[in-house]
């Protein structure tokens, strides 16, 4: 099952040439490819990004003191905002364009692994993303990071089993880990939502 998962990470841009009836809605169409439900997924890229396919995280205490100067020095240079979350430091750049130039800042300089887009990914997994010749700048398009970003959760689910424990493990720790309790907490006011109104999808194309 993981070979195959891995085989079609290895083919993006072809999922994505496929024809219109192949699905609309890109959360559906990478849920049935990995076969994960669709609203998961959804609550996932909420809880790890609120959605914001540009932003860049990492943990603000794994640096160095020269390199939260250069940081500052750069962003401050470039125009780009941050917020600090306790620990987490959230770069939020406006564009793809500011977002790579964050991205070539901290990775030719060493800094912490990074987190990358709307779901999140984590700078740890370049050298399965370059067997899939995906660059980290790729990951600012939602299609790409949605489908790495159920890719990682297809291969937890395959090791772990538990549903609270390969949620967790996407996050990168199992044991004392509230993640998954943030995570089914969207998925039940998704769950919410489609009770009040079947007709309407809760789970959107990012726009």
């Amino acid at each position: 099952m993981v070979l195959r998962l891995f085989m079609l990470l290895c083919l993006p841009l072809f999922m994505w040439a496929a024809p219109k009836h192949y699905g609309e809605n890109i959360w559906v169409k990478v849920g049935q490819i990995y076969g994960i439900e669709p609203s998961l997924l959804y609550s996932i890229a909420k809880v790890e990004s609120d959605l914001d396919r540009y932003v860049v995280a990492f943990s603000a205490n794994k640096m160095t003191q020269k390199q939260a100067r250069e940081l500052e020095q750069f962003l401050k240079q470039k125009g780009i905002e941050s917020k600090r979350h306790t620990q987490v430091i959230a770069i939020k750049s406006k564009n793809r364009y500011e977002a790579s130039h964050v991205v070539h800042f901290l990775y030719t300089r060493n800094y912490p692994r990074f987190d990358m887009g709307i779901m999140q990914i984590n700078s740890i997994h370049k050298p399965m993303l370059d067997r899939a010749n995906i660059s980290l700048y790729d990951l600012f398009d939602p299609k790409v990071n949605i489908q790495v970003g159920a890719y990682i959760l297809a291969t937890c689910f395959a090791k772990h089993k538990n549903n609270k424990d390969a949620i967790n493990a996407y996050n990168g720790k199992i044991k004392d880990n509230p993640y998954s309790a943030k995570v089914f907490k969207e998925f039940k006011k998704l769950y919410s939502s489609y009770q009040k109104d079947r007709n309407k999808l809760a789970y959107k194309d990012p726009s």
